[in-house]
C-alpha cells in the first residue's frame, strides 16, 4: 500500500515536517510505500485558472509529478500546524491544484500540530472546506498533537507520558487509515461515481 505524506507548513525544519518524517519511518518500517511531499521545500505557485487555459503552463508541469504520486496513492496523512487557528495558506494552495483524479474517494487522515493547546480549529477547516470538488474523504479520527515541540522527537515514546500516548494514538489511527483504505478500493474501482457528469461538489 501506498500512503502520501503532506506537510502542510510553510516554515523550513518545521515541526510539521518532523511529524511527517515520524510517518514515513513508522509505514516503511510496516512495509508500506510512502510519498512526503514537504511544501515548505516544494512550495507550489499560488493557483489561478491558468491551471485550466494553459496545459503546458507553469502551473501545470509543476503539479504533474506531484499528481502522478497522489494518483498512485492508496490514502493520504495531511499534517497542518495551528496558525492563528488556521490552515496555512499553502496548505489551502494544495487542495486547490487536487481534483478527483488524484484523491476522489481516498481516505485521509488528518494530523494537526500546536506548540500550545490548540489544533481543533484547523481540524475543522480542513473538514468543511477541502474535500468538496476533489472528494478526499477524510476519516473520522483525526490527531491533535499538543506541545508538539515535547512530542515525536525520538523512534519509539520517549518517557513522557503524553509522548507515549500520543504515538499510540497515532499508531491506532494510522492503523483506522489502512483499512480504510482497503475498503475505499472497491468504490474507487467500481463505476459508481461519475465525475464527468458531476465534476462539483454542492
Amino acid at each position: 500500500m501506498k500512503v502520501a505524506v503532506i506537510c502542510g507548513s510553510q516554515r523550513k525544519s518545521s515541526q510539521t515536517a518532523k511529524v511527517g518524517q515520524y510517518a514515513v519511518n513508522h509505514l516503511t518500517d510496516l512495509g508500506h510505500d510512502t510519498y512526503f511531499l514537504d511544501l515548505a521545500v516544494h512550495p507550489l505557485t499560488n493557483f489561478d485558472d491558468s491551471f485550466w487555459s494553459e496545459p503546458s503552463g507553469t502551473l501545470q508541469t509543476q503539479w504533474q509529478p506531484i499528481s502522478d504520486e497522489l494518483k498512485s496513492a492508496d490514502a493520504l496523512i495531511v499534517i497542518t500546524p495551528d496558525w492563528h487557528g488556521m490552515v496555512p495558506s499553502c496548505l489551502k494552495n494544495f487542495f486547490l491544484y487536487c481534483g478527483v483524479k488524484e484523491t476522489a474517494n481516498k481516505p485521509g487522515l488528518i494530523i494537526a500540530l500546536s506548540a500550545s493547546t490548540g489544533g481543533y480549529l484547523p481540524v475543522a477547516e480542513l473538514r468543511i472546506s477541502s474535500s468538496k470538488n476533489n472528494r478526499i474523504c477524510w476519516i473520522p479520527d483525526h490527531l491533535i498533537i499538543r506541545n508538539v515541540k515535547a512530542c515525536f522527537n525520538t523512534p519509539c515514546p520517549s518517557e513522557d507520558k503524553d509522548d507515549t500516548y500520543i504515538q499510540a494514538r497515532f499508531s491506532h489511527s494510522l492503523g483506522l487509515l489502512l483499512q480504510y483504505a482497503v475498503g475505499l478500493s472497491g468504490v474507487r474501482e467500481s463505476a459508481v461515481a461519475d465525475y464527468k457528469t458531476y465534476p462539483f461538489g454542492m
